[in-house]
């Protein structure tokens, strides 16, 4: 496993949602959102999540979930499945999205510390990450997560735009650039403690 200077370690497993959304919707996208946050906190969520928007279109909401293993990820489902007042509440409120985005897009991916490059693990606790997909499982910078369907998706922090711009050009084209969106996650209590600026209420 490979250990940053800062302390963190890229998550053995890797959840990834993706949100596209149709085009003006994205202030009413973004209140729902913080209605969901406020739940999530209100009501006892199990797990903590990372929201993250494209700065280019077309918009994409990314959301990551990490786990270090699959009983962890089995203990959050249960979790979810015993807590009927959350659950119920995400519903209603996720159902006022219908018709705002796309079919979201699912994926359970595992890190490949063998594939993956020295750069330290910062998402989650920097203002921007870039992300590129590719068709398969490559070396590259950043740090690499296989999906079960063959594919693979490389992400790498930055803290401004400009850096995130330059670790675009290292990923190669296809790279694309996000921005976190704190008002919309739910961020573990390490992201906060590395950089409490970001994560101010």
């Amino acid at each position: 496993m490979v250990t940053t200077v800062e302390g963190q370690s890229p998550p053995l497993l890797l959840q990834i949602v993706i949100e596209r959304l149709r085009a003006g919707v994205e202030h009413d996208y973004g209140r729902i959102e913080e209605e969901l946050l406020d739940t999530c906190r209100r009501l006892g969520a199990p797990n903590r999540y990372l929201a993250m928007v494209s700065i280019n279109r077309p918009t994409e909401v990314w959301w990551l979930n990490t786990y270090d293993s699959q009983a962890a990820v089995a203990r959050v489902a249960e979790a979810y499945a015993m807590n009927t007042a959350l659950l119920t509440a995400l519903r209603e409120l996720s159902a006022r999205k219908n018709g705002m985005t796309e079919p979201p897009l699912e994926q359970m991916t595992q890190f490949r510390g063998d594939l993956s490059s020295a750069d330290p693990w910062r998402i989650g606790e920097l203002q921007y990450a870039v992300v590129r997909e590719l068709h398969a499982p490559a070396k590259s910078v950043g740090a690499v997560f296989q999906s079960p369907d063959g594919r693979a998706f490389v992400l790498i922090a930055a803290s401004d735009l400009n850096i995130a711009q330059q670790q675009s050009e290292r990923l190669g084209k296809g790279a694309r650039i996000f921005e976190v969106q704190p008002k919309w996650s739910l961020p573990q209590e390490t992201w906060v403690s590395l950089n409490p600026r970001l994560w101010k209420p």
